[in-house]
């Protein structure tokens, strides 16, 4: 059978044409028929979906580095629209037939891949327009979901390796974590430092740097203002440590520094000593925190209360002058240190 053109009754189709142009010319093509049909029996207009594009690109939360492979769907409720994958630069296109509604319409962009925590976000499309050109999505890795520290000054003590010879779990990340708590607030707390100012130990021990560089990712993707890897090495009964320490606002080329600890024994904080090796680069990363967002007064205590910890340190004077330089009222203090 040879068709032409369909004849559509416009008043009960609700297309915009009267007569559907269908090229028919030759064999039907069943599948136009079957969607005209399909349409008709809706009372949808053909002309009332539009091909939107939906795309952005996936990005791994530490390094901000392309993700590629990632699932990524649009849904509406539990009705994926449309699915397809990041690709080598972690770019995502999505083409989907969307309603053309001049009221805003709500679909859920989700993206997923294996070793990432699953990430989704609300797209909102109005007359078969996108609210966005591009939208970004930062996969965050399995080994750092739980570990975003508290606001204020922070420390992390990300993954400490236990020597070969063990044969379980040492906990060695949350053991490291309470001897420096221990080392660095109750000295701290010796100045009168304000609470506010006193810093926090989080232990993240799946966090672990794959490349040197990673060492300032991490620093910056959890917003601590210090960052602590190790290798534990056992001594009679007790433990040396081997650290790397990295801070949030170093120049991103520079490389951890390289710190040993004296033989601890980690059972009991309270009488381990991390040692002036391991404090300095810390205490140095959470002053030049204050430095670098301008809490200038802030600065010049914690340096004050830094000195006293560990004497003079000459990164720390230098540090504490450029924050005098900077105080509208120099020599004025806003706590407590002696």
């Amino acid at each position: 059978m040879n068709w032409s053109l369909i004849r559509v009754d416009r008043n009960k189709s609700g297309l915009h044409n009267g007569w559907l142009h269908a090229a028919l010319v030759g064999p039907a093509r069943p599948a136009l028929i079957a969607m005209t049909l399909a349409a008709m029996a809706l009372g949808i207009s053909l002309e009332s979906l539009a091909d939107t594009n939906i795309s952005g690109v996936v990005t791994d939360s530490i390094t901000g580095k392309p993700v590629a492979g990632a699932r990524v769907s649009l849904a509406s409720g539990q009705t994926a629209l449309s699915v397809g994958t990041s690709e080598a630069d972690g770019v995502f296109r999505l083409f989907v037939n969307l309603p053309v509604k001049p009221t805003p319409q709500a679909y859920t962009l989700e993206v997923s891949q294996p070793g990432y925590g699953a990430q989704a976000r609300n797209v909102v499309v109005t007359s078969g327009q996108a609210d966005q050109l591009s939208y970004k999505l930062s996969l965050p890795r399995n080994e750092a979901i739980g570990c975003i520290p508290d606001p204020g000054r922070t420390v992390v003590i990300g993954h400490v390796r236990a020597p070969a010879s063990a044969t379980h779990d040492l906990a060695l990340s949350e053991r490291v974590r309470a001897v420096l708590e221990h080392d660095l607030l109750t000295e701290v707390q010796k100045t009168h430092l304000p609470p506010a100012q006193q810093p926090s130990v989080l232990a993240c021990p799946n966090a672990l740097p794959r490349t040197l560089k990673e060492h300032s990712d991490w620093a910056r993707a959890l917003k601590t203002d210090a960052f602590v890897v190790g290798a534990a090495e056992p001594v009679s009964s007790k433990f040396k440590v081997d650290m790397q320490v990295t801070a949030r606002y170093a120049e991103a080329a520079s490389l951890p520094a390289m710190v040993s600890t004296p033989a601890m024994n980690l059972d009991l904080p309270s009488s381990a000593d991390l040692g002036r090796a391991a404090l300095e680069p810390i205490m140095i990363a959470l002053t030049r925190a204050y430095l670098n967002e301008a809490r200038y007064a802030e600065c010049v205590e914690f340096s004050m209360a830094a000195e006293h910890v560990l004497g003079k340190v000459p990164v720390l004077i230098e540090l504490r002058k450029s924050c005098q330089i900077k105080l509208p009222n120099r020599g004025l203090l806003t706590g407590g240190v002696q």
